[in-house]
């Protein structure tokens, strides 16, 4: 369909870079927009939707989530990295079913898109069988969310205990690495028809003893072409491995990446690495500083001119929206750059130098620029993807916010978007989605989410942990 945004004021970044808010309507043509004017005219055929006292902006883009862990929802907010790391992925993870990630990957599609996050890099790290990692895509096209899919080439532990044991991996490399490939066949990667689903590739194996077979997976994955390449850094040495072997690139994403947070040399080799070779950051601050793996880096990177963008991690840990995530990110560096004048007796700056806007922008644009994809999607730019929301700012929330920005970062949450529209298609409007019954939804996730319960109760997890623990200390990550 086509529509006309009109009456609302337009909250976006213009080609300089600079944050602006601006009266404007907005055409939307099939998947574009083809214009930002003022007194568009709604001919036969366009839909006009009244958006005076709103807001229109970009949609959110998330650049590290794990969809499927939505069926586990409120697990493991009280963890340690660790913890949640013997007990889930070696434990729950590796025994979940086809049936419980079918159900738990639709939802968390979903629930991205309820957040008004319409752009997601899905680091999909359960595909343990060939069913699991059909059923995962195939209910992620249908979610009619923007989703880099990016499959994890790696396998779960056979055994942890008295020694680990990979039992599985050579079942597991085999017919992953060939569904890779069958996907990759796919229009050379484009997943889905409307080509909101691309190919990425997870990849977590790079280590010292194993370079050269790194070095040709990736040269291979590149070969497809693999939209994004992403792994995940805490306090490890991956990012000189990958810098010594040769494979940091533009399609590269690192999660997390907390080691840089003590590294504030100027010409840090690292951090030069990443800028050099034009890598991407995906923060996730709020998981980061509650399961103690290190402090967020997203604006530090941003000083640096290194991509950086946002993430929710897993909605196990923490609610699945980027409202949280820019506040904590730009309150954190706020509290932590303040300390520093507080502890070092220099004289208090007459304004903060991070401001609501640069949260907002790792939320749009930022995150954009991370995966690749700021010629599509990021602002409210005419020949761009219509990507958008519309903001209620009539709500309790809005209602006194003049500044888009502040109120966005500071105020805003889902409850003030009346409409998701993601490649032109309105996904969500007020609270229904238009391609789903959500109660039914529900009730089979919470019913597979019983049964995971079940199986595994927190008292037997408490065990596991213990006993591992006890045995061999934390792992290191």
């Amino acid at each position: 369909m086509s529509y006309v945004l009109q009456g609302g004021l337009v909250v976006t970044f213009n080609k300089d870079n600079k944050p602006v808010a601006f009266k404007a309507d907005v055409l939307v043509d099939g998947n574009t927009i083809v214009k930002v004017a003022e007194d568009i005219q709604a001919t036969a055929g366009i839909k006009v939707i009244d958006c005076k006292d709103k807001w229109i902006t970009p949609g959110m883009v998330d650049t590290h989530r794990h969809v499927w862990m939505t069926v586990l929802g409120g697990s493991h907010g009280d963890m340690l990295l660790s913890e949640y790391a013997v007990k889930n992925s070696w434990h729950v993870q590796a025994h979940m079913t086809a049936a419980e990630i079918k159900i738990s990957q639709l939802a968390g599609c979903l629930e991205a898109l309820h957040k008004g996050v319409t752009t997601v890099l899905d680091h999909f790290h359960a595909a343990y069988s060939p069913e699991m990692a059909d059923v995962a895509l195939d209910v992620t096209i249908k979610s009619g969310a923007r989703v880099i899919f990016c499959p994890s080439r790696a396998s779960a532990p056979s055994k942890i205990l008295p020694d680990f044991e990979w039992g599985r991996e050579p079942d597991m490399a085999k017919w992953q690495w060939q569904k890779l490939k069958e996907w990759a066949a796919r229009d050379g990667g484009k997943l889905s028809k409307d080509g909101r689903v691309t190919l990425g590739l997870g990849y977590d194996l790079v280590a010292p003893w194993n370079i050269p077979e790194s070095q040709e997976a990736l040269k291979e994955a590149r070969s497809w072409p693999a939209a994004i390449i992403t792994a995940h850094v805490c306090q490890g040495p991956q990012i000189k491995t990958w810098k010594d072997a040769g494979i940091l690139g533009p399609d590269v994403v690192f999660s997390h990446c907390n080691v840089l947070s003590h590294r504030t040399a100027p010409d840090d080799e690292l951090w030069a690495a990443l800028k050099e070779h034009n890598c991407g950051i995906a923060s996730t601050p709020l998981d980061e500083l509650g399961c103690a793996i290190g402090n967020p880096v997203a604006l530090d990177a941003v000083s640096r001119g290194v991509k950086a963008g946002l993430g929710a991690d897993t909605t196990s840990f923490n609610s699945g929206d980027l409202f949280v995530q820019m506040k904590m990110m730009l309150q954190w560096q706020r509290g932590t750059e303040f300390d520093k004048v507080l502890t070092g007796g220099l004289q208090e700056p007459s304004h903060n130098k991070w401001r609501a806007a640069d949260a907002f922008r790792l939320a749009t644009l930022g995150g954009a620029e991370a995966l690749n994809m700021s010629h599509l999607i990021g602002t409210v730019e005419e020949g761009k993807r219509a990507d958008l929301l519309i903001f209620d700012t009539g709500s309790p929330n809005l209602a006194a916010c003049a500044d888009p920005f502040l109120g966005f970062v500071f105020h805003a949450s889902e409850a003030d978007i009346e409409i998701v529209m993601v490649d032109g298609e309105i996904m969500k409007e007020g609270k229904n989605f238009t391609r789903f019954e959500w109660a039914s939804i529900a009730k089979e996730l919470k019913e597979a989410a019983a049964g995971i319960q079940k199986k595994w109760p927190k008292e037997k997890l408490e065990e596991i942990w213990v006993e591992y623990y006890a045995k061999k200390g934390p792992p290191h990550f």
